[in-house]
């Protein structure tokens, strides 16, 4: 049946409050504080005449007598500090770390036993470790304090998270104080609301898979909230993962190489996440034992299994390889216990509202970009001698794969915009383009030349830039003129039609459902990047009439673009401010009748 993704959702988000008389208890045991904790909430110490109280004698301004939430470590009150501010106060369960360290100790137990009945000699006790180890910091809600500024700061080129303020002053280990922020959770929201949701939900899961590697481990729909501007609040930041590098590049070739079906790509891939021994071993029956093989009988099994199954989740692959660990030997690294959980999660949150959503797809255009973006010392020398040939060339052919992928992803949105226009009678066009996306992996897809793109300037670009400097200049001119046709420069002119009308129009008046990341690039980064053009540049002066006759092609482009672009820019923003006017005269109207006939009466 695969990972019941929607089934963990519901039971991480309804959990049994305890008495607050309780909560109160421990609220003053960790401040060690023996006066009245705010005006009506006396606290269990204070034994005197509240009315002789000033406010110094207070701890909270206010603080609700019941609480707004209830999680499965602690529950949160609604209050006030002195100082103003309107707070969301989270206490732990009391006695949670007897009962945290009975449960982990079960599951050692049981992970031993599992291993005697598998007959594994794979040690399974680090998986309670890592369990253990995560569910400790999140005992300690300083650390989660901490945790919440990292993540917040990892994650700023997605202007959509939103993170609150923690206040130091009112924190404990076992008290919890940051900013209220207003806001829904996901099943409180109508459908369009839903949609968008969870497709900042899922970009942003993608990002810390692939791009920043610290995962908010506990996304479930208790643990974000959608606030009224359209920015998403994490407010639980106690379970936090964090990714090696080298299993980022793992993971992102791995939904490249899926997507793709390269199964000898995606087997080499599964000895990277390490969920497999460096030597592929085949179970023999008659004997009893594990065995050595060749990795091209593990990529068989891969292409026959997957290739039978339906693929629509990400529960299935764990269904694939269960059942090819049934000839193959696995293993099971710690790390996967909380990112199976993780992704589990969020795809049930989204099967909520969208039955088309597919997971792997939605992490294409950021596992593109960390493919083009190793960190590691192998995952850089990689990517050199992929791209660059023995000619010292820009070997195109070996990045085909990633172009074809995009292009793929841009003629489905493109199918399904012209789909969403003929419905509406053409408006979507008079607004922009391809309108509002109807389902969540278009969201996503959508801004793949966005989020991949943004490489040329961002810090973590430098590999691809040092590689497209050291490319051959006049080949690598030579094919992308080739490659740029009437249809790419029409493509070009909409691209940057649609941004000069950005200008003039907000994006949220042109059914943008994902904002556009408002992180300057950096300095040092554009400057790599100018040093790029004007080597080439340089190259193409110093290649004589052909590279001079490149020149000239290139600048003959450009202006063709950015003459076509302005005037179509200028079209599109007049009919939608028309469309906006009428629309507003026709809205007054109407209320003025109402007016008019509500009078009448």
């Amino acid at each position: 049946p695969g990972v019941p993704g929607g089934e963990l959702a519901e039971l991480q988000n309804n959990t049994e409050p305890f008495s607050t008389a309780d909560a109160m208890r421990n609220l003053c045991d960790s401040f060690q504080w023996d006066g009245p904790v705010a005006p009506g909430v006396p606290g269990p110490y204070f034994k005197g005449d509240e009315s002789k109280c000033t406010q110094e004698d207070y701890l909270f301004k206010s603080l609700g007598k019941e609480p707004v939430a209830s999680a499965s470590l602690g529950q949160v009150y609604k209050g006030e500090t002195w100082e103003g501010d309107v707070v969301a106060v989270k206490v732990q369960r009391p006695e949670i770390l007897y009962d945290l360290l009975m449960d982990m100790y079960v599951l050692r137990l049981g992970l031993v036993a599992l291993r005697v009945l598998w007959g594994s000699d794979t040690d399974l006790t680090p998986i309670a470790d890592e369990v253990a180890a995560g569910v400790w910091n999140e005992l300690d809600y300083r650390q989660e304090a901490a945790n919440a500024r990292q993540f917040e700061q990892e994650h700023r080129f997605l202007p959509y998270i939103k993170v609150p303020r923690y206040i130091d002053a009112y924190t404990t280990e076992r008290v919890l104080t940051m900013e209220w922020c207003e806001g829904k959770k996901l099943g409180q929201l109508p459908l369009d609301k839903q949609l968008d949701f969870m497709a900042k939900a899922i970009e942003a899961s993608g990002a810390m898979l692939l791009q920043t590697g610290l995962v908010h481990a506990d996304p479930h729909e208790g643990n974000i909230l959608y606030a009224p501007n359209g920015d998403l609040v994490f407010i639980d930041f106690g379970l936090v993962s964090a990714v090696h590098p080298r299993l980022m590049e793992a993971f992102a070739s791995g939904v490249i190489n899926l997507i793709t079906m390269d199964w000898a790509g995606f087997a080499k891939d599964f000895r990277d996440m390490e969920l497999v021994p460096e030597q592929f071993s085949r179970l023999n029956e008659e004997a009893g034992r594990w065995e050595p093989c060749e990795i091209e009988d593990f990529t068989l099994m891969i292409g026959e299994v997957i290739s039978n199954a339906k693929m629509e989740d990400f529960g299935d692959l764990v269904v694939c390889v269960q059942q090819m660990a049934d000839n193959y030997k696995f293993l099971c690294p710690p790390y996967t216990i909380l990112l199976v959980r993780t992704f589990a999660t969020l795809e049930g949150l989204a099967a909520k509202c969208d039955a088309e959503f597919n997971m792997y797809e939605a992490c294409l255009p950021y596992a593109i970009r960390r493919a083009l973006a190793p960190t590691t010392a192998e995952g850089k020398k990689e990517l050199r001698e992929t791209l660059i040939n023995s000619k010292g060339e820009f070997a195109f052919e070996n990045f085909q794969e990633s172009l074809d992928l995009m292009q793929r992803m841009e003629e489905q949105l493109e199918a399904d915009g012209a789909a969403a226009r003929a419905e509406d009678g053409g408006v979507g066009e008079a607004m922009g383009g391809a309108g509002e996306h109807t389902n969540i992996t278009n969201a996503i897809t959508g801004r793949a030349p966005e989020i991949v793109g943004s490489l040329a300037t961002a810090p973590e670009g430098s590999t691809i830039r040092k590689i497209m400097k050291e490319a051959d200049t006049v080949a690598l001119v030579g094919h992308v003129l080739s490659q740029v046709d009437g249809g790419v420069q029409s493509k070009a002119v909409t691209a940057l039609a649609s941004s000069m009308q950005e200008k003039v129009v907000s994006p949220g008046a042109l059914g943008k459902p994902i904002k556009l990341s408002k992180k300057p690039a950096s300095a040092f980064s554009s400057k790599a990047l100018w040093g790029v053009v004007m080597k080439h540049y340089a190259s193409l002066w110093s290649a004589g009439p052909k590279g001079i006759l490149m020149l000239a092609k290139i600048g003959l482009i450009a202006c063709r673009i950015a003459v076509l672009s302005s005037i179509r820019a200028a079209a599109s923003t007049a009919m939608v401010l028309a469309h906006v006017t009428l629309d507003r005269m026709a809205r007054a109207c109407l209320a003025t009748s109402n007016w008019f006939l509500g009078g009448s009466a």
